[in-house]
């Protein structure tokens, strides 16, 4: 009997604990800003040192409890503090203003060989680099862990449940081969696909993706030797002739 109310008050100071502690949860809210230049804006939680970005549209999910302080960066905004409390804490979405960053440069004399970059201008977040749309969506949907502690990270599970983050990486994935396939497009001119490998103009695009449908495209786009991404176009493009009837 003397065990068995041990066992009872020690429960009960557990839960009295666990009742005490802030519970960390995925906090949903959005940036806006009179530039309306609101995708890729870095959110910090430094109590945590867990970090997202807005999407296109601003919006961000972030894993934090009451208490935790946010950070809101980017090059063209001033930072923002913001300490969860009760009131965005219990928000299904909490609105985050920011206020442009104007900097003040002294004057400088240009010439041809000047290059203006963020970084040369000792701008703030030069380095931040802003992910393509189709990466900001798998970051959101498929960020962080699923399970910490007591909580549940129920954005990353309902959109593993329902397909969505196979789907974006499925789309990512497409993304990057198309990126590399229009590097290697954009590397030679029109004239050499015309008169090279005699591929009309008006196919040049068609052609190319053509190529990417190729399983060894991606070992090849990858490659940083000329020669066998040249010799790979000249093989695909005789293929690509016969199949269209272009000889």
């Amino acid at each position: 009997m003397k065990n068995s109310l041990l066992f009872f008050c020690c429960l009960l100071y557990g839960f009295s604990v666990l009742a005490q502690k802030p519970i960390a949860k995925n906090l949903e809210g959005v940036v806006v800003s009179k530039s309306k230049d609101i995708a890729g804006v870095h959110v910090i939680n430094i109590t945590t040192e867990k970090a997202t970005i807005t999407n296109n549209k601003g919006f961000f999910s972030i894993l934090a409890s009451i208490n935790d302080t946010l950070v809101f960066s980017a090059i063209q905004y001033k930072k923002t503090y913001v300490i969860v409390d009760q009131n965005n804490y219990a928000q299904n979405d909490f609105i985050i203003y920011l206020k442009d960053q104007v900097t003040e440069l002294d004057e400088v004399i240009l010439n041809k060989s000047t290059l203006i970059t963020a970084k040369s201008l000792g701008l703030p977040n030069a380095d931040a680099k802003v992910l393509p749309q189709s990466e900001r969506l798998l970051h959101d949907a498929d960020h962080g862990p699923m399970f910490g502690g007591l909580s549940v990270n129920f954005n990353k599970l309902l959109n593993a449940i329902s397909g969505r983050t196979k789907m974006l990486k499925k789309r990512v994935a497409r993304d990057q081969k198309y990126a590399r396939s229009q590097a290697i497009r954009n590397s030679y001119t029109d004239s050499i696909f015309t008169t090279d490998l005699k591929i009309p103009a008006l196919k040049i695009e068609e052609f190319m993706l053509f190529c990417e449908t190729d399983e060894n495209f991606n070992n090849i786009s990858k490659a940083k030797n000329d020669f066998i991404v040249w010799d790979f176009l000249t093989k695909k493009s005789i293929e690509f002739k016969k199949i269209k009837n272009l000889d």
